[in-house]
């Protein structure tokens, strides 16, 4: 006995003839007879009384017509109780983020999720990014957002958006104000003290590539991990360092700091909210994942993401 031949049985008893359920059922009427024989025999018993004016379940097929009903019933409620599980967001998410766009990010996106989602344990950290690639690849977070030029075939990736480098330094009294889009030669980074982080950032990368096209040598006064001390450093004057908008953003708005985009040629960047290949997203990870798109544009749109904001907010539509 199977579902199947249970469905065919209670069709049968409602339609009150074996010609209308094969048509109910799509179903050729001789399979349909047979489906029932091997129910009558497995079961030793018959089921349904044949008549010319139709057929009706005998004792024994009444029995069974109402539990095959049950059966049905508690299978559909089964089938939709999963499907409302699979779709409800809860549960535990973990997403990486590196410290330029965190400081912006982690506190709209775990207001939101609390709002939006309660059932949803959101936990946030900082890192690098070859620290965030390195915790995706090895599936110890669910989503993480970094910036690579070397894409890894153990995640998949979501390009969010493209932005430029900028030659940042410390605004004083006689300088103008800006709007951020000014611009500086390449060749300025050669004439500076500069602060960059170890060679293993996607920005200290990109500098000494150009240096090295160039054949021109940096003049490196300090490097820290620390995007507090390298904003520090430059905020008094120190050092000039080479950043993201959203690093440097809040001092901007305040008149610290002067930022001048990178030219001839411009630094650009790709920036990706990526996760484990392989590993399907549930609800809450893909809740996430929408709050993240829709946080990005708002960033975009406020201007503290600046150059060219590529994911729709419609992509997180796909697993």
């Amino acid at each position: 006995m199977n579902i199947r031949q249970l469905r065919y049985f209670i069709a049968i008893v409602d339609e009150g003839s074996v010609s209308s359920a094969a048509r109910v059922l799509r179903i050729a009427q001789p399979a349909l007879s047979q489906h029932i024989a091997n129910l009558e025999e497995e079961l030793t018993t018959d089921l349904l009384v044949r008549s010319s004016r139709g057929v009706k379940p005998t004792k024994a097929g009444e029995v069974l017509y109402h539990h095959a009903r049950k059966i049905v019933a508690q299978l559909k409620q089964a089938a939709d109780d999963v499907r409302k599980e699979a779709d409800t967001p809860r549960g535990e998410v973990s997403i990486v983020v590196p410290p330029m766009l965190g400081v912006h990010v982690a506190p709209k996106l775990l207001e939101r999720i609390a709002e939006k989602y309660p059932e949803v344990e959101l936990r946030i950290m900082e890192e690098l990014g070859l620290s965030v690639k390195e915790m995706i690849e090895n599936s110890r977070v669910d989503l993480g957002i970094l910036a690579t030029r070397d894409q890894s075939p153990k995640a998949e990736y979501l390009h969010l958006y493209s932005e430029p480098l900028f030659l940042v330094s410390r605004r004083r009294d006689q300088d103008a104000a800006s709007d951020g889009t000014e611009t500086v030669d390449v060749d300025q980074l050669f004439s500076v003290p500069l602060v960059l982080s170890q060679r293993s950032h996607a920005v200290r990368e990109m500098v000494e590539e150009v240096a090295q096209k160039k054949g021109k040598t940096l003049n490196l006064r300090v490097t820290t991990e620390s995007t507090r001390l390298r904003i520090s450093y430059i905020r008094s004057g120190v050092t000039y360092g080479v950043l993201p908008w959203p690093s440097f953003d809040t001092q901007w708005r305040r008149g610290e700091i002067k930022a001048q985009r990178l030219v001839s040629p411009e630094l650009m960047r790709d920036i990706y909210l990526a996760w484990p290949k392989n590993q399907p997203l549930n609800a809450a990870t893909r809740a996430v994942r929408h709050e993240m798109l829709e946080i990005c544009h708002e960033l975009f749109e406020d201007g503290v993401i600046r150059g060219e904001l590529v994911a729709e907010k419609t992509a997180d539509q796909n697993p």
